[in-house]
């Protein structure tokens, strides 16, 4: 089993070309960003590579709404018709354009100013744009942003001096609210009826003024999962549920396993290693990676993986449950699923 590579377990593996930077796994397609500033996206049912294109880089974040893909670039908030890969608008922002999401009908940037003189971040500013690019309304204040959610409004998780969030509704007014912990904000994600926040002391917060729940470290990733939420911090504490499971190396990321019922989680120590976490709290390996894993994302049935050098693996349910973890100890059985996924994979090359 810890001989398993991510590789062997990937139906499908392409390459964006530098390192990976952004990544959404939507629907029938991957789309993926790079440091570069490559754009590329593909089928998964037939591998074929969907759209190319080279923006300002990095690609820092990624939403689609219908036929058209936002992009967060360099300090460039750029609208792509997803099938032709025409770009349709580019605004640009003050300072590095660092994530987008859409609510109410507009689309909404967040953006950031980094002073090298003093080594820190003395501006962010909120942008809501309508669907032709047209600038409707902006926001600007001293914190960084870590975190752009929806939640009834736009919510942002801040750092220091004023740490909490903050949020803009539809009334169109920015108001500031404290967290339940006066740490900054690190990470976030969106649940099902509100934000939650992981800070820098690992505490886990949420937009309704609770506490959570306490980690033993920054908190390097959070995800929503079946009206809770489960996370993982830099000294490899996981939070899930009633568990704390103690896995003593940095977690790079989580997302729920191509079974729909375990927990996948990331780790590093000189390289990438996956572990499969039951509801119990109980762990094994079910693959490594010689490369550092830098964005995931999930979907029911699968999850998709981007690494430092720009190549991108999807695992999926449909291929990965035809062996069981018992066939998996056969050295003859796993020959059988190498060749499998080989094949598989050429399909879609």
């Amino acid at each position: 089993m810890g001989d398993r590579s991510l590789s062997d377990a990937s139906s499908l593996i392409r390459d964006v070309g530098s390192c990976c930077s952004s990544i959404l796994f939507e629907s029938d397609t991957v789309v993926v960003g790079s440091k570069d500033g490559a754009i590329k996206s593909w089928s998964i049912e037939s591998g074929k590579q969907m759209l190319g294109l080279k923006l300002d880089g990095p690609i820092s974040d990624l939403a689609v709404s219908g036929k058209i893909l936002y992009v967060s670039c360099s300090s460039n908030l750029v609208a792509v018709e997803i099938t032709t890969g025409e770009v349709l608008w580019s605004s640009q922002l003050e300072g590095s354009s660092d994530s987008v999401t859409i609510w109410d009908g507009f689309i909404w940037a967040l953006s950031s100013v980094y002073e090298i003189d003093i080594s820190d971040y003395t501006e962010s500013t909120l942008w809501k744009f309508n669907s032709r690019g047209e600038l409707i309304e902006r926001w600007s204040f001293a914190e960084k942003g870590w975190h752009m959610g929806v939640n009834n409004g736009i919510e942002i998780g801040i750092g220091r001096p004023s740490c909490g969030f903050i949020k803009v509704g539809s009334d169109g007014i920015l108001n500031y609210h404290s967290l339940a912990v006066a740490s900054p904000v690190t990470i976030g994600c969106d649940g099902t009826e509100t934000i939650i926040f992981g800070l820098s002391d690992g505490s886990i917060c949420n937009s309704d003024g609770d506490l959570c729940a306490k980690g033993s470290g920054l908190v390097t990733s959070i995800i929503s999962i079946d009206d809770g939420w489960a996370s993982g911090d830099r000294n490899g504490r996981v939070l899930w549920g009633e568990e704390e499971i103690e896995l003593g190396r940095e977690i790079l990321s989580m997302g729920v396993a191509p079974n729909g019922v375990d927990l996948w989680v990331q780790t590093w120590e000189g390289k990438s290693t996956f572990l499969s976490i039951s509801p119990g709290g109980d762990y094994s390996q079910v693959f490594e990676h010689p490369d550092r894993i830098v964005v995931s994302d999930f979907k029911e049935g699968g999850l998709v993986f981007g690494d430092q050098l720009g190549r991108v693996f999807l695992v999926e349910e449909r291929y990965e449950n035809r062996f069981g973890r018992e066939d998996m100890e056969s050295g003859h059985r796993e020959g059988e699923r190498s060749l499998l996924m080989e094949r598989l994979r050429r399909l879609r090359e």
